[in-house]
């Protein structure tokens, strides 16, 4: 039978600062708030934020979308509404935002403090790339999550197998780029996050030195660099004026 997958996304949490005993708190609420107790199937949590994963067979797809907009109506059962509110008190306590979703982009429900929010955007889908050194390689599933690291950013990306094992080659190497198709959310505070990329290509990047690159400059026949007696000035001179 087909299946969807289901992610609770705490956004300030992670797999390594979630308590387990925390972890079985939400679950459990979710399991009332989501209904079709038989037919979701809890498979891990995440890396990066902690996406807590689920796995709902497709006919209980639609079932689950109208439960959950008819709790945040506030028009759900009273059990049911126990439970919304009790994950609500959870993520204050633990000081986390966090969005329910369907893995191909469709938002549930975004769990957020009541005050002057902004109103929400997305999914958007838009190619692009990212940049970024190659930190992990993983997974079971017929995609394979990617992980970048980027000035303190972490991406997770998605690749098929293939992909991946041409990446994996670049692991903890020089940096690379990768090409495909991302998936971004305007939060309640007005900021773009990217929530989702999908690998369709990649390329290495030269991390040479300045002097290194010049040195390679240099070498190029009649080149202006060759004679210059400060290179690395001239090119910071020209990297200003196009700023």
């Amino acid at each position: 039978m087909a299946k969807k997958k289901l992610l609770f996304k705490l956004q300030k949490s992670n797999p390594h600062t979630l308590p387990m005993a925390r972890l079985v708190d939400y679950l459990k609420h979710l399991a009332i708030v989501l209904g079709s107790e038989k037919k979701i199937h809890f498979m891990r949590v995440g890396e990066g934020s902690a996406d807590l994963l689920m796995e709902v067979e497709s006919t209980e797809e639609q079932k689950i979308t109208n439960r959950v907009q008819a709790v945040f109506e506030r028009s759900a059962d009273k059990k049911v509404l126990t439970s919304f509110d009790r994950i609500f008190a959870l993520l204050e306590e633990d000081d986390t935002p966090a969005i329910l979703e369907w893995a191909e982009g469709n938002i549930l429900g975004e769990f957020r403090r009541k005050g002057n929010e902004e109103e929400t955007f997305g999914p958007f889908w838009q190619q692009g790339h990212l940049e970024g050194m190659l930190v992990k390689i993983g997974g079971l599933d017929e995609t394979v999550p990617v992980h970048l690291l980027y000035e303190g950013v972490h991406h997770i990306c998605n690749a098929t197998r293939d992909l991946a094992m041409e990446l994996a080659p670049h692991l903890y190497r020089s940096p690379i780029r990768v090409f495909g198709n991302g998936k971004w959310y305007r939060n309640a505070e007005g900021k773009w996050e990217l929530h989702w990329f999908d690998i369709k290509s990649f390329e290495p990047l030269d991390d040479s030195t300045l002097p290194e690159i010049v040195a390679k400059l240099r070498a190029i026949p009649r080149n202006d660099l060759f004679n210059s007696e400060d290179p690395i000035g001239e090119m910071l001179k020209l990297r200003i004026s196009e700023e």
